[in-house]
């Protein structure tokens, strides 16, 4: 740890080097986010052209597109909710320096035990919980709910269901299971002991 007339420097290129990381988290987030409106908005205007096609194709096209674009919508979603929660944790660190500056509290020591557990302990700020709900609140929850119903309009639709469709579905079902896993189980976005 810096030396007591070290402090000051050591804060402000702390500090500094907090802004960039928070900058790039949130455009991480909004990248992540934008990305997969656009795709939701280019798969419905692909369902719609498929729907409307003189040419009469099979509803397997348009079960097979639905289910790619649920996978993108995932991964997606995934990693947006991972770059929301690196912008708290940056965000968190930031507002200690800055109350630090303008009142005194926290102390230097609480701030350099706050570093130590958030960013070199790589500890989350804020629950998976409130992970998961800001990026339903983002559009996802719409995304998700549209992409399904399409789903089961065509699955519902289908005289009988093939094995290679079950095969499709069954891949999917793992894909999500995997994804969900390596998010519950990403050692950065677990909170520290203290406050789980």
């Amino acid at each position: 740890m810096p030396s007591e007339h070290q402090n000051d420097d050591w804060l402000k290129e702390y500090y500094s080097r907090l802004q960039s990381e928070s900058q790039f988290s949130s455009t991480r987030r909004d990248n992540a986010t934008n990305w997969g409106l656009t795709v939701f908005l280019g798969v419905i205007a692909t369902y719609a052209a498929l729907l409307t096609s003189q040419t009469s194709l099979p509803s397997i096209w348009r079960i097979l597109l639905l289910l790619a674009a649920l996978a993108l919508e995932m991964r997606f979603f995934v990693q947006s909710m991972i770059a929301y929660s690196f912008l708290r944790r940056w965000r968190y660190l930031e507002q200690k320096i800055e109350s630090h500056w303008s009142t005194g509290k926290p102390t230097l020591a609480e701030i350099v035990t706050d570093v130590q557990t958030y960013d070199h302990g790589r500890r989350a700020t804020v629950s998976k919980r409130d992970m998961v709900w800001s990026q339903v609140r983002a559009g996802f929850l719409l995304v998700f709910l549209a992409l399904a119903a399409l789903l089961l309009r065509d699955v519902s639709k289908l005289s009988e269901m093939s094995l290679k469709i079950w095969g499709v579905f069954i891949g999917l079902a793992i894909y999500f299971m995997w994804e969900i896993y390596s998010f519950l189980t990403y050692d950065q976005l677990k909170k520290p002991s203290k406050l789980s």
